[in-house]
């Protein structure tokens, strides 16, 4: 309650502060690509639309990955970002838990590669949704 009237009595400072936040929020919520669902990934990767790139170690990738997933680890992606054929493609991030995959998909940008979706959730809600890896 302390809070709420100290923000209520110093709105000359709570509403840019109010204002910065809503703008950081914004800006990572898109940042390296469009977050999409397992369920959007299997209906892109089904009608061949997608490059599934995971970004995951290779242990980790041969542990389990999505089917016809491409292993690039994130340390590697930008030097192996000549193995991405079609600039054009829709190009799926995924990693444990989605959290690289935005970084990524800057580096991605910068590449020229413009479109990029990212697995909301990684792996670890591709498992949680009890869909197949091989």
């Amino acid at each position: 309650m302390e809070l709420i009237n100290f923000l209520i009595e110093h709105f000359y400072l709570s509403i840019p502060l109010i204002v910065v936040v809503v703008l950081f929020l914004i800006s990572n919520a898109n940042k390296g690509g469009k977050k999409i669902s397992p369920q959007t990934l299997i209906s892109l990767s089904n009608n061949d639309e997608a490059f599934i790139i995971d970004l995951r170690d290779s242990d980790s990738f041969d542990s389990g990955h999505i089917t016809n997933s491409k292993n690039i680890p994130s340390n590697d992606l930008i030097r192996r970002s000549n193995e991405i054929n079609d600039k054009n493609k829709v190009i799926v991030l995924v990693c444990d838990m989605g959290s690289i995959s935005p970084n990524a998909g800057e580096s991605l940008k910068k590449e020229g590669f413009e479109n990029i979706f990212i697995l909301r959730g990684g792996i670890n809600q591709w498992k949680m949704d009890n869909l197949p890896l091989v």
